[in-house]
């Protein structure tokens, strides 16, 4: 609360105790037993338009004082039914003998249980301003003389409507002296004070003696002694002290002050502090100037250690236009865990009154730093700086050179207009060590444990309306910054705030290997727009993730377990990020993945973001498309992407974490996923992906090699042969096309297309499912084998034209398993096999009838010419004419014989 305003409202309080007192006046002097209560409430109606309540009858007495005893009376609001104040019981007794001399002499005032609310609307105005007002009619000037006030069990209330400030004040009790303008009075005094701008509980105590003359702006406070406890200022158990005198008289710009003393100790979040200031004299006049020693002592303690600043202004002499000190003087001490350090400073002050201007031409000092993790243990500083502030023209400038270890930093701040400060300033640095001015511990700290410590995190924006107020225009330039593990060279930048943006223009920095040059941008403070536009040569993501991260990015990622709980996907930072901007990459490398010219731009509000375009080069090919997240409830993700030209291999592994494919593609993505984890997203995976690849092989499997072990080992062909992929065989093919069509990440594919040296396999015959969330296959393929095994180790097998071989595919993605249908297969072959075999045996017809009976000639010729010795198709022995007469054999038993002997041979 200002001082204008505490003395609006001092005002106010007395001029409603100046009705009271006029009201006991009145009464004392024209009191009607018969009519006074509705002549006083008809009086309050007419000249203040509020309406008294007097709950009881009031009392007079007239020897040896003229007293009044009003018992308990309300006021309201100006032209309003509700209470502005109230009072339990209101006394007065006034000194008979100074009515004669036309004086009013009041004895004492004796107020109870008074309640008062005061409020200042937004206008500015006051529901007291009335009170003040002048009345019609000019009224003859009275001197009071009031010989005490006595005030007990009072509250008062103050709010502004404009800005929300509430100040409260209740258990007032108030005792004083004799009151009278321009003479010194007693006052105690003891009260609850609530408030929330800024926040205060506390219970006060005050004691002074008091003299005002309000008229020559004359006021003195003597044997001042108040204590402020509670909780005050974000603090606990807070406790402010004043001891002292002060005499200040603005007509004649004079201040007088003698053994003052302010303190103020207590805890302010988890820190102890003590403040203190003490100033035995201070004169101050036209004439003259003079100061004993003022001494100002901060004292803090916490979790991290102990903070000692004591700092002296030395004997002041001088007049208004030219005033000096022998010199200010500043001793730091800290005491943080094993580091200790010891810092002072010094330097002549002199200051211009008349003009409020004021000097510190050359402040020197000295650090004296000693810490075990510095690299020698210890190492000393110096500072330099010079200052000058002209209050009247709200300016202000400053020099200043440190040198601490290998540091060197120097630079000018200057400041024009202090309630809008506009800030210029130039920092130059030829190196920043920070690895010898923190130490080497901070290269230790683990990176769970300094997440762990974080703030809490908010899915709300940032309100950076202060920054409406920051003007600045200033440079940086550091020649070197080290942090272990990191070094920083070549910074250049220009910081620029204008009210309405604050810019980082002009970017140029090396961090290690790479180069970062652009911008950065905060404009929209109360819901901060991040716009930023950068260019970086190169990025080796790895050396600065975790080694877990960097673990997992080459694609050998930890088992979940029930010890080993996934996390849920954290998407609240994107509800608070509101950003436009561009970042390019001409070369990046995370885990064993490398790519080249990155093109991500960048648009993200109100939970939503997209990256458009996500461009790179990678996989030996390219990669176009835009990537859409939203988190505004459950976290989605949409992906539309064209990959060109790709080495489909490391893209499998890199992504499912599967090895099974080798050549170049291409890949049409459009996906969308939704979850609360990363297992969730898969589980939910819907969309689309087209494949084409040229010239490559499936991994783990070798379909000419598993024909020729069937072929060698057709005896022993049962059923299907399981085998787990071996990344020493492969399946080479000249053209794959597929389509992938996903619901509930699960990929589903009935056209896949391929053409090999060995086989083909024609679109339609083959289906089957990747189940993405559970990163296992369920696939059945039905190639086609052509005429001969050549080009791929085996010899001419004219005989296996148009054979087909089912293969099923399962297992996970990192573990694939392939199984053939041996069966199927070893009866084809069987059929060949033996086929081939018989007729080498047979020769001649009979060969041909054997082709014919098991090929799909006609079986009834092909068996009858087997069986007599003919070609298929001649004529039967049976059909000739016998030699033997009429006796004829019955042939059946032999045939019979023979049939059976055959399916024998032929093993069926």
């Amino acid at each position: 609360m200002n001082g204008a305003l505490f003395k609006k409202i001092a005002l106010g309080l007395a001029a409603l105790f100046a009705v009271l007192l006029l009201l006991l006046v009145y009464l004392a002097v024209t009191f009607n037993p018969k009519d006074y209560k509705p002549t006083v409430i008809q009086l309050v109606k007419d000249k203040k338009q509020r309406t008294l309540d007097i709950k009881g009858d009031i009392k007079l007495s007239f020897w040896p004082k003229i007293g009044a005893d009003l018992g308990e009376i309300t006021l309201s609001e100006h032209q309003s039914d509700k209470q502005f104040a109230a009072i339990k019981s209101a006394k007065v007794a006034l000194a008979v003998l100074p009515l004669l001399k036309k004086q009013i002499v009041v004895d004492t005032i004796y107020l109870d249980g008074a309640q008062v609310n005061v409020i200042q609307h937004a206008d500015g105005s006051f529901n007291f301003d009335d009170l003040l007002s002048k009345d019609e009619e000019a009224s003859e000037q009275i001197n009071f003389d009031v010989q005490g006030i006595q005030i007990s069990h009072t509250q008062a209330r103050f709010s502004n409507e404009g800005t929300g400030a509430q100040y409260a004040v209740d258990q007032l009790n108030l005792t004083t002296g004799q009151i009278a303008l321009k003479k010194p009075f007693d006052i105690a005094t003891d009260f609850h004070l609530v408030a929330n701008q800024p926040a205060v509980d506390a219970q006060a105590f005050i004691k002074a003696n008091i003299m005002a003359d309000p008229e020559a702006k004359h006021f003195v406070v003597k044997g001042l002694d108040a204590q402020l406890k509670g909780a005050i200022l974000d603090g606990q158990d807070v406790t402010l002290t004043a001891q002292g005198s002060i005499d200040a008289d603005a007509t004649k710009t004079a201040l007088d002050v003698s053994a003052l003393k302010l303190a103020m100790q207590g805890t302010f979040k988890g820190v102890q502090r003590e403040v203190s200031l003490e100033a035995p004299a201070v004169a101050v006049s036209p004439q003259a100037i003079s100061s004993e020693k003022v001494a100002l002592l901060l004292k803090q303690k916490d979790a991290n250690g102990d903070l000692s600043v004591a700092v002296v202004l030395s004997e002041l002499k001088g007049n208004q236009q030219r005033v000096e000190s022998k010199g200010l003087t500043a001793d730091v001490n800290i005491h943080a865990g094993a580091r200790k350090v010891e810092g002072h400073f010094a330097s002549p002050v002199k200051a211009n009154l008349a003009d409020r201007i004021f000097e510190v031409p050359a402040l020197a000092g000295k650090f004296d730093i000693k810490d075990p993790a510095l690299p020698k243990g210890a190492m000393q500083g110096q500072f330099k700086l010079a200052a000058n502030a002209n209050l009247k023209q709200e300016q202000f400038k400053t020099t200043f050179d440190l040198r601490l270890a290998e540091t060197a930093l120097n630079g000018d701040v200057s400041v024009a207009s202090f309630s809008t400060p506009h800030i210029g300033f130039k920092l130059h640095a030829d190196t920043l060590n920070l690895n010898a001015l923190l130490g080497n511990s901070h290269a230790k700290k683990d990176v769970k444990t300094n997440s762990a410590k974080t703030a809490a995190k908010s899915d709300k924006p940032a309100d950076l309306s202060a920054l409406k107020t920051l003007f600045l225009d200033g440079s940086i330039h550091i020649g070197k910054i080290l942090y272990s593990p990191y070094t920083l060279t070549g910074l250049n930048v220009g910081i620029k705030a204008d009210g309405q943006t604050l810019a980082l223009q002009g970017l140029d920095v090396k961090l290690d290997d790479s180069r970062i040059q652009g911008s950065v941008g905060i404009s929209q403070f109360s819901k901060p727009l991040y716009r930023f536009d950068l260019n970086i040569d190169k990025l080796d993501l790895n050396r600065y993730l975790p080694p877990s991260t960097a673990s997992a990015s080459d694609n050998k990622p930890a088992e979940k377990t029930p010890d080993n709980a996934e996390q849920a996907i954290d998407m609240s930072a994107l509800k608070a990020l509101n950003a436009q901007g561009n970042i390019r990459i001409g070369w990046l490398k995370y885990g064993k993945t490398e790519a080249k010219n990155l093109n991500v731009g960048l648009k993200a509000q109100d939970g939503l973001a997209s990256l458009d375009p996500l461009n790179v080069d990678v996989y030996q090919g390219t990669v176009r498309g835009t990537v859409k997240l939203d988190a505004r409830a459950t976290p989605a993700v949409a992906i539309q992407q064209s990959l060109q030209n790709i080495a489909v291999g490391p893209l499998l592994v890199d992504t499912i974490n599967n090895d099974m494919l080798s050549g170049n593609g291409q890949l049409n993505v459009n996906v969308t996923a939704q979850g609360n984890t990363v297992s969730a997203l898969k589980k939910s995976l819907g969309g689309s992906v087209d494949l084409k690849m040229a010239d490559g092989a499936v991994k783990g499997f070798d379909l000419a090699g598993t024909i020729r072990d069937a072929k060698s080992k057709i005896n022993l062909l049962k059923g299907q042969t399981n085998a787990a992929a071996d990344q020493s065989k492969k399946t080479d093919f000249s053209e794959l096309t597929a389509t992938f069509r996903i619901q509930n990440g699960v990929a589903h594919n009935d056209d896949l297309a391929m053409k090999a040296p060995i086989f083909r396999l024609p679109k339609g015959e083959s289906k089957g499912d990747i189940d993405i969330g559970k990163a296992q296959i369920n696939y059945l393929a039905k190639p086609t084998l052509v005429n001969s095994l050549k080009g791929q180790g085996g010899k001419d097998t004219e005989q296996l034209g148009s054979l087909g071989v089912p293969v099923k595919i399962t297992g996970t993605f990192a573990a694939p398993k392939f199984a053939v249908d041996m069966a199927a297969m070893g009866q084809a072959l069987a059929k060949s096999v033996a086929l081939d075999a018989l007729t080498d045996k047979l020769g001649g017809d009979k060969a041909g009838a054997v082709k014919s009976l098991i090929g799909g000639g006609n079986k009834a010729d092909a068996l009858k010419g087997l069986l007599n010795g003919n070609s298929a198709g001649s004529a039967s022995p049976s059909d000739a004419p016998s030699s033997e007469g009429s006796n004829k054999q019955d042939p059946k038993p032999a045939e019979q014989l023979k049939e059976k002997a055959l399916k024998k041979l032929l093993n069926f």
